[in-house]
């Protein structure tokens, strides 16, 4: 991985570009006018590219970035705001000053709706095994802004871990958190024509396996929860209670896990 800024430049870009290199470890290289597709044929690497617009993820292996704005997160967020009720936390029975483990985070939509839901005293840790996609949606959360002060904190709140799900509940106590989530359809809309086919080019995460969750069931302290396709047979196999909503082609589960 190299970082280097977009075409357009300026001082700011090129410190926020080397600022990111020193954070993740990644070398910085200066863009020299280079195209794209030259850098990945000089360096055979992945390429983040700063500009005034953000952060862009140029994988080797693919024509389109990766770029990410959370706005259907920021549809549902204020539609919580206003009192209407959001399927995930509804099913999940998030409330405020509850913990969240979100396995699946992807980019980070649901993770931005659990934090908003639990407030300030609770806590939302949400795990992403690609490291591309855990530096864009981590980097986004810190640098995005709205004018609603609630969205942005429930933003700021959110612990993001580049980590594969099955070994970190693993390494957790029982009853870490109050809730665990798993939506292993990452689908999340961002700024790309072809999205859910780059997520799920891009993604490292392991499948759902009954063993991962009979760690989740231990770790969790209350509910166990799944959002997948409502035609996925992983509802029954994995134990969920599917909750059928008919105008949905994703549909939530969950498991009760409370003595």
């Amino acid at each position: 991985m190299i970082v280097t800024t977009g075409g357009r430049t300026d001082q700011q870009t090129i410190m926020h570009a080397r600022s990111l290199s020193e954070k993740y470890n990644f070398p910085y290289i200066n863009r020299s006018k280079q195209s794209i597709c030259k850098l990945k044929e000089r360096y055979q690497q992945d390429i983040i590219t700063v500009s005034r617009k953000g952060i862009a993820i140029h994988p080797l292996t693919q024509e389109e970035p990766l770029t990410f704005h959370p706005n259907m997160a920021m549809v549902r967020a204020k539609r919580m705001l206003n009192g209407e009720t959001d399927p995930f936390i509804e099913t999940a029975g998030i409330a405020p000053g509850m913990s969240v483990l979100d396995c699946t985070m992807g980019l980070a939509a649901d993770s931005i709706i659990a934090s908003l839901a639990t407030g300030r005293e609770g806590r939302v840790t949400a795990l992403e095994a690609d490291p591309l996609l855990h530096l864009l949606a981590a980097e986004v959360l810190q640098a995005f802004t709205t004018p609603n002060q609630k969205i942005n904190e429930a933003m700021d709140r959110i612990e993001t871990i580049n980590a594969e799900h099955h070994e970190f509940l693993e390494s957790q106590t029982d009853d870490s958190y109050d809730i665990i989530y798993f939506d292993p359809m990452f689908s999340e809309i961002i700024d790309n024509a072809n999205a859910i086919r780059n997520i799920h080019h891009q993604t490292r995460q392991s499948g759902l396996r009954p063993e991962t969750i009979t760690e989740a069931r231990r770790v969790a302290r209350r509910r166990v929860v799944l959002k997948d396709h409502w035609k996925s047979p992983k509802f029954m196999e994995l134990g969920f209670i599917q909750l059928k909503r008919k105008t949905s082609l994703f549909h939530y589960g969950y498991i009760d896990v409370q003595d």
